[in-house]
């Protein structure tokens, strides 16, 4: 894991949902995983969401892109339910992820959103947990582990530290792979 020191693991987002002044609903960006699916344009239609639908005011507070062939989208979302902000993963293949928190009152902090980043199961053999470096791990195959240490990316427009983090935990996941290789 980073150094945890360089990141305000306490960083909160005001909320998912957020208005103007004058009550409309604000516009949002595209999500990463949005922006994700032009890079499967050679591939794939870009036009179809292979991604479920999203429910009545849910939002993407986070994607992990994979730099595979058809570059899958893991969508992390939260919808409101009456005081409860309800959390789910969603990806193209209809996975089970399991993952904690499942709800909360508020926001998640950083720190919360990395814990079910790096603690969700469900959706590779073995029971291999978290959505980073368990694909590298899995597609590590030759010992070629430099070409996977941009295989996945970590994105947020909620929490803009996020994707700084993760891209130090991949440089860190680069050096014990090749340390594991060149022991073999």
């Amino acid at each position: 894991m980073p150094d945890k020191r360089k990141y305000n693991l306490g960083y909160r987002p005001t909320s998912y949902w957020t208005t103007p002044d004058d009550g409309a609903p604000e516009r949002q960006a595209p999500s990463a995983s949005v922006v994700w699916r032009t890079r499967r344009t050679p591939l794939l239609d870009p036009t179809v969401d292979f991604l479920p639908k999203q429910e009545g005011g849910e939002v993407e507070i986070a994607s992990v892109l994979l730099d595979s062939v058809t570059a899958d989208i893991i969508s992390i979302r939260a919808q409101c339910r009456g005081n409860w902000i309800v959390y789910r993963i969603e990806d193209e293949y209809d996975t089970r992820f399991r993952f904690k928190p499942r709800q909360s009152t508020q926001p998640l902090s950083l720190g919360e959103l990395i814990a079910l980043i790096d603690g969700a199961t469900g959706h590779l053999e073995g029971d291999r947990a978290g959505l980073t470096s368990a694909y590298r791990n899995y597609n590590l195959d030759t010992c070629a582990a430099e070409r996977l240490v941009d295989f996945v990316i970590v994105m947020s427009d909620y929490y803009p530290e996020l994707r700084a983090c993760y891209a130090e935990e991949a440089t860190e996941w680069l050096a014990e792979a090749a340390g594991r290789c060149s022991a073999h």
